[in-house]
């Protein structure tokens, strides 16, 4: 009985200071909040313009996040669309520093045209990878889809600062 319990203790301890255990330990430093800039290609109907996009987050989790995000999606030959967004994003770590993104939200989108214009809650989605240099500095590369009455597709890549 005393050799069983020696045994499960040396185990007990070897496993709190494996690589494993610090590396899960580490996770819980990462800053929560974060802000973030996009620069990208918009694809509006048969059109395409530069788009920018500011986002502000909160991750709850090392693979849950809540996203808020302003838009300016596309602004070329008097027509406007602009974007307010909140989505949820789950994170999918491939490698330490690499992740799979995706996105699924809700996005005010207003689209502006010489007709008149057009003020919806709409679908969004997204997918995309972030490769993070710190932990505090990320990259990322994403395509977002709003669903409008002509939907918008966004290339964009972006930077996201954690604090």
């Amino acid at each position: 009985m005393d050799k069983k319990w020696l045994v499960s203790m040396l185990g007990a301890g070897a496993m709190a200071v494996s690589a494993g255990a610090w590396a899960q330990q580490s996770m819980s430093t990462v800053p929560n909040f974060y802000l973030g800039a996009e620069v990208g290609q918009a694809d509006f109907g048969s059109e395409d313009d530069t788009s920018f996009k500011i986002i502000g987050g909160y991750q709850f989790h090392r693979k849950i996040a809540a996203e808020a995000g302003y838009g300016l999606l596309f602004d070329k030959g008097g027509n406007e669309v602009t974007a307010l967004e909140v989505v949820a994003v789950g994170m999918f770590p491939v490698m330490d520093k690499l992740s799979v993104i995706g996105k699924l939200g809700f996005a005010n989108v207003e689209v502006d045209t010489s007709a008149g214009s057009d003020d919806k809650t709409e679908l969004t989605y997204g997918l995309g990878v972030q490769y993070d240099f710190t932990r505090n500095l990320g990259a990322r590369a994403q395509w977002q889809r709003y669903d409008t009455d002509n939907e918008v597709d966004v290339l964009s890549v972006g930077i996201v600062y954690r604090f």
